[in-house]
């Protein structure tokens, strides 16, 4: 257990990567604001997906879509991780799950969440920097928190949404219209195939699994002047 957090990030010298390496990147409802705020939600959408955790059905979180390295495609990597240039391409409005890195926040204790940055230990963090780093970590536990709980509603939301468009589509069809529909329909539902029978041993269920954050880690409580 560490007497004092110190971490100096090395940038495109780093020899691990580690923080692109990571099996989630989080996303959270505070990141969709400020970059919709700043203009920059065009940029991001597009590379996020939303995880279910198969230990608790209901809980829900978004991430980075991971993509497959050029030099090692059996490892992965965040989706705007430029593996040339060894930069992040969106460094400038990163998620915050990105600018708390390594320090994490549990609602309880502060911890080094990745052992493997090379940049933990290195240079030295003064109090008003240390004090600065432990906001943003409560700042990312409480986003996450908050869009955990947020995320089932909106789904809800957008379903409902798109029932109702569709009904009100349905019946601003004509009838011509809607017969050719029913003729397509009645063309794609298979018929008379009966559900093949699960073999032994085979689950018959899938579920996406979203990996915790914070494994292997290390309490920081303390730092400088502390």
């Amino acid at each position: 257990m560490p007497e004092k957090y110190n971490f100096k990030c090395l940038g495109h010298e780093c020899d691990t990567q580690a923080c692109h390496m990571r099996k989630q990147v989080g996303v959270t409802i505070g990141d969709i604001t400020r970059w919709t705020s700043k203009g920059q939600l065009v940029n991001t959408v597009g590379r996020i997906w939303v995880t279910v955790d198969k230990n608790e059905p209901k809980s829900f979180a978004m991430t980075m879509f991971p993509k497959k390295l050029k030099s090692d495609p059996e490892k992965v990597a965040c989706s705007f991780y430029d593996e040339d240039a060894k930069t992040c391409e969106i460094d400038s409005f990163k998620p915050i799950s990105c600018r708390t890195y390594p320090l994490q926040y549990d609602g309880k204790k502060f911890y080094v969440s990745d052992k493997n940055c090379p940049g933990v230990g290195k240079g030295e963090i003064t109090k008003e920097a240390l004090q600065t780093a432990k906001s943003l970590a409560e700042q990312d536990y409480n986003e996450r928190m908050m869009t955990r709980h947020v995320l089932p509603g909106l789904y809800n939301v957008v379903m409902n949404t798109m029932m109702i468009q569709n009904e009100a589509a349905m019946k601003d069809l004509s009838k011509e219209d809607k017969s050719k529909l029913d003729e397509i329909m009645s063309k794609t539902e298979p018929k008379d195939i009966k559900p093949e029978e699960p073999k032994t041993g085979e689950s018959d269920t899938t579920t996406e699994e979203a990996e915790p954050l914070g494994t292997d880690t290390e309490e920081v409580t303390g730092g400088e002047g502390e």
